[in-house]
């Protein structure tokens, strides 16, 4: 009863994302592709074990962090670090971070150096999705995401791991797991496509251009009055 909702959420934050990095990096790196081709899924060089970009320091996500730091050393690209002690075997700085005040895409370039992105929202709200989960796919780390459970509905639940901040220790087990089994991730992170359902996915979620095509569009345009005779006719 919410994929209404949760569509517009989409549209206005994944979609639009998409379009302006599309724009940004010109027809030679289509971001789109990179999301709906499973040829063209992003790969990270495996450098690191872990980003946490975050100034908004909501506890359970610093929770999350602390309770990760003890798999590996966590780097922080933001404010937020969970109370570690920074330059500890626990947690650094990350060294590729460009603050987003500077204008740099903190959240997107830098997870190619990254096996694994927290990437949690900062509430659990029916219909709200943002580009935080997405930042992870397109730089090419695995996602830790904790936010609303219609996720699933848009992205493989098997391309991803979901942190119930309620029972963490399956999520932090799976992590586990990765790390200490090198084919497993591998698998995981080239197999595994990054779509819950392909094709009718990106039809049901995603919209391009000012309105877009696909099902998601056809509402956007029908909700503004632009499926009728008037805006045919150039009159709208």
């Amino acid at each position: 009863k919410h994929s209404s909702s949760l569509s517009l959420v989409l549209k206005t934050s994944l979609s639009a994302l998409l379009n302006a990095r599309t724009h940004r990096l010109g027809p030679q790196l289509n971001e789109h592709q990179k999301i709906f081709n499973h040829a063209l899924k992003p790969k990270n060089n495996g450098d690191h074990f872990l980003l946490y970009a975050a100034s908004n320091c909501v506890s359970y996500r610093e929770d999350a962090l602390v309770a990760l730091s003890r798999l590996g050393t966590v780097h922080r690209g933001g404010q937020c670090g969970g109370g570690l002690p920074e330059g500890s075997t626990q947690m650094i700085k990350a060294p590729h971070f460009v603050d987003r005040d500077s204008g740099g895409n903190a959240n997107f370039e830098i997870l190619q150096f990254y096996r694994f992105a927290l990437v949690m929202e900062n509430q659990q709200s029916d219909g709200y999705v943002t580009e935080k989960i997405l930042n992870a796919f397109l730089g090419g780390s695995i996602p830790i995401y904790f936010g609303t459970t219609e996720i699933f509905e848009m992205f493989n639940p098997n391309a991803f791991i979901y942190y119930d901040i309620d029972n963490p220790q399956p999520a932090l087990d799976r992590v586990a797991y990765l790390e200490s089994n090198k084919t497993a991730y591998e698998s995981m992170l080239n197999d595994e496509p990054i779509l819950a359902d392909g094709h009718h996915t990106i039809e049901r979620f995603f919209s391009f251009g000012y309105f877009g095509e696909g099902t998601l569009g056809r509402r956007i345009r029908s909700m503004m009055g632009y499926e009728s005779p008037m805006y045919h006719f150039g009159i709208l």
